[in-house]
């Protein structure tokens, strides 16, 4: 009997094992990459952007979506998040949102929505926002997916 007890023991250890690392392993790591420019510096890129806007193509706008023609007052940021999938089973569906720091205007391009992060691999998410607020202000970033029918989100700063 003790060696039945001993052999299922050994058996709940090993599947526990498995089960946490199915569950952490099952997490993405993100860096965040952020550059910006002044709008004033790219005027055609700025002219093209604030068309987009205005027609309400862009990928999601904020409060007071509206962007004057001069683009002295704008900044652009390019932020790229790096996700680094280590677990065994594919990160499905990727849903990309940012929440607005005051002064953000809109996301004008979007990359890296609804693609899939195969297992032990990495892929690139990136996000382009025009705003009228300092380059550092802190906005979030939150990805939602799936790996293996569960959903999880990341917030990234």
């Amino acid at each position: 009997m003790r060696k039945l007890t001993a052999i299922l023991a050994i058996i709940l250890i090993i599947l526990a094992g498995f089960a946490a690392w199915f569950w952490f392993g099952g997490t993405l790591r993100a860096q965040v990459y952020i550059q910006t420019a002044r709008a004033a510096d790219y005027p055609e890129a700025y002219g093209a952007i604030r068309r987009l806007v205005a027609s309400g193509s862009a990928p999601q706008t904020f409060e007071g979506a509206r962007l004057d023609e001069d683009p002295a007052a704008y900044t652009l940021a390019d932020i790229t998040v790096t996700l680094t999938n280590r677990g065994l089973f594919p990160a499905e569906w990727l849903d990309i949102r940012a929440e607005a720091a005051p002064g953000d205007i809109a996301v004008y391009s979007l990359t890296g929505e609804g693609s899939d992060i195969p297992a032990r691999d990495t892929a690139q998410v990136n996000l382009k926002l025009v705003t009228t607020a300092m380059p550092d202000a802190v906005r979030d970033i939150t990805i939602q997916y799936h790996i293996h029918g569960m959903q999880r989100k990341i917030t990234v700063r």
